[in-house]
């Protein structure tokens, strides 16, 4: 008898246990059936299973149970829950009959354990597989898919791959792309590519390729590696995509039209200019923009008539300074691709207060900080418009991404250095930027750093351009939270 007392108390420490008569009515549940239903024993006491019901199994389902164990034999299955709040769970369910005399049900033992997170890990797992599963369609269905091992070797190719290259499946498991090379491409070419993701880098270019009757095709290639847990690559995966219509289009122009050619790149060379134009514009008017809508709020909230007329006063200033920068940037666009970017004798004090005046409100509002020292290099031989962009990026930069928790300093400098070079430096400091991160991406078009109403990503990427373009060289220094500096080194002076 006391063994039978140890088998109960380990089954009701162990497992949710309820005991029913052979209709189905509770008449016995541990503590852990009321734990996890949230019923108290009373309330379950002399109500059948429908109490936790949740309604998720179908009518057939419920019937098979009661079939199973109304025929005396044991129910094994996974059951959802409703527990009294509302909330459903999960458990793994045996319901044993126990017989009578004339082996018939007289009551009913079912034992359960809990095994909610696994059937949550489980949905979310079916649910991971099926998006995979979605990827891989949608992927299969436009894209040329092949995948290799670490040798290059093939291991799979979709239909896609089968009909462009003419080979079946069969004819290229097993193969490398070597059975697909055209020859068109060099040595180093190839060399290259097997280099970049050896490393686990992603590749991507255009690939000629060989079909097996022997004509030819072009493929945008991404050749994606997939690493093992000590950081090498495993296997390879290549999405294709066919582009011969487009590069026999390019060939026949190449061929028949030299003169076409030149044109087309002309058209280009201009609207690359007017692309950069306007990303001047829109980015270059911003601030005096601003300064004048402030300027002009303040005037509308203003109630006193001095004070009104003393901001009046400030605004034709800043629309003047707008103004030149328009037709500065204007003229810029008229400057002829085949002539040389004409550099003009700076006074960088001058230059920088013109700039200074878009900044005006800003630098009032945030009660900035702006120090000042050209003592080094006081003049400079570079394009006007170019040096105006350059300071207005920079310094717009600063005060956008000014620290909430102090007073902004920006700091304007120069230095001339043995070989008679420049570096202008604009340090701040504000938020900063972590060149861990970000190194290789803070001057690229469109990429931002702070979450900013006003960050386009523009200002580096110009400023970039428009050094470079006179044989400049720009980098940064920065540290989060404690601010950054710019770099801008300006040829050797030949004053």
């Amino acid at each position: 008898m006391e063994k039978i007392t140890d088998y109960k108390y380990a089954l009701d420490e162990s497992s949710i246990v309820a005991i029913t008569d052979q209709k189905g009515i509770i008449n016995y549940v541990n503590d852990n059936f009321c734990n996890i239903s949230k019923y108290t024993a009373e309330e379950l006491i002399g109500q059948d299973h429908r109490i936790i019901n949740s309604g998720y199994h179908s009518k057939a389902f419920i019937k098979e149970l009661w079939t199973t164990i109304a025929n005396g034999k044991v129910w094994k299955g996974e059951l959802k829950n409703k527990a009294k709040d509302g909330t459903v769970y999960w458990v793994d369910t045996t319901i044993v009959p126990f017989l009578n005399e004339n082996n018939k049900p007289y009551q009913y033992v079912a034992i359960r354990s809990d095994i909610t997170d696994r059937k949550k890990g489980e949905e979310e797992l079916k649910k991971i597989l099926k998006e995979i599963s979605d990827y891989k369609y949608a992927l299969d269905e436009s894209a040329i898919v092949a995948i290799t091992d670490q040798k290059g070797i093939i291991t799979h190719v979709n239909d896609n791959f089968c009909k462009i290259s003419k080979y079946s499946t069969k004819e290229l498991i097993g193969q490398d792309h070597r059975i697909i090379n055209s020859g068109y491409h060099s040595k180093e070419f190839i060399k290259e590519l097997w280099t970049t993701i050896a490393k686990g880098r992603v590749w991507k270019g255009e690939l000629k390729n060989r079909a097996k009757d022997g004509s030819t095709y072009w493929v945008d290639t991404t050749i994606v590696p997939f690493l093992n847990h000590a950081g090498k690559p495993y296997q390879y995966v290549a999405i294709r995509s066919d582009i011969t219509e487009r590069k026999k289009g390019e060939e026949q122009i190449k061929k028949s039209n030299e003169k076409a050619i030149e044109h087309a790149h002309i058209l280009e060379l201009k609207n690359t200019q007017l692309v950069d134009f306007c990303n001047i514009v829109s980015h270059n008017l911003r601030a005096p923009l601003v300064n004048i809508s402030m300027l002009v709020d303040y005037v509308e909230q203003s109630q006193d008539e001095d004070e009104r007329n003393e901001v009046l006063g400030k605004i034709k200033p800043v629309v003047n300074h707008l103004m030149d920068v328009f037709n500065e940037l204007v003229e810029s666009i008229q400057v002829k691709q085949d002539t040389e970017m004409k550099s003009d004798h700076i006074i960088l004090k001058d230059c920088l207060e013109k700039v200074l005046i878009g900044f005006e409100t800003q630098i009032q509002e945030y009660d900035a900080d702006i120090q000042i020292d050209l003592n080094q290099a006081s003049t400079i031989y570079f394009p006007q418009k170019y040096m105006e962009s350059i300071l207005t990026n920079l310094i717009s930069n600063a005060l956008k991404y000014k620290s909430p928790d102090r007073k902004p300093i920006i700091k304007i400098a120069t230095k001339k250095e043995a070989n008679n070079a420049v570096i202008l430096s604009v340090a701040d400091n504000g938020l900063g930027i972590d060149l861990v991160l970000h190194k290789d991406q803070i001057f690229k078009i469109r990429k931002t750093f702070h979450r900013h109403p006003d960050a386009k990503g523009f200002g580096l990427f110009m400023t970039k351009t428009q050094v470079e373009a006179m044989n400049g060289k720009i980098w940064a220094e920065s540290q989060p939270e404690q601010g950054s500096t710019f770099f801008v080194e300006f040829k050797p002076q030949n004053t």
